[in-house]
């Protein structure tokens, strides 16, 4: 069993993640080859990966997050991990190109704010996982 002091918070938290992540996955996959066009942040991301991957990217962090969630066992935490990790590196990535292609750096400092929730929640999974892990040994 997952244990209870810190998981509901946790778990509150990549919730919030889990529904940004996966509107701005739904959004890439099914708008995004059309606005590249018209914004200079959407060219800047689709010259890394298809708008498509982008999305596929941000979805697979929030099924991640979602098993992390509804998975009542010690395998949320390694769910945790990775959902948060990937969605930390995606949403830093959407910061940095954020920052080079405003004026306005307010929007780039809450995508990298966002990615630092999700870093958070990535190093909670790892380090309860590696705590259950050695509790076994």
């Amino acid at each position: 069993m997952k244990d209870k002091k810190y998981d509901d918070s946790i778990e509150g938290i990549a919730f919030v993640m889990l529904l940004y992540n996966l509107l701005t996955g739904l959004f890439f996959i099914i708008s995004g080859n059309q606005v590249i066009e018209h914004s200079l942040l959407y060219q800047q991301l689709g010259s890394l990966f298809t708008m498509d991957m982008w999305g596929l990217i941000f979805l697979s962090s929030s099924i991640l997050l979602m098993f992390g969630i509804v998975n009542k066992t010690k395998t949320a935490y390694v769910s945790f991990l990775f959902g948060g990790l990937i969605g930390s590196c995606v949403m830093f990535l959407y910061a940095i190109a954020r920052f080079d292609t405003t004026d306005y750096t307010l929007f780039a400092a809450r995508y990298s704010m966002m990615a630092i929730l999700q870093l958070g929640i990535a190093i909670y999974g790892g380090v309860m996982a590696w705590n259950h892990r050695k509790k076994q040994k």
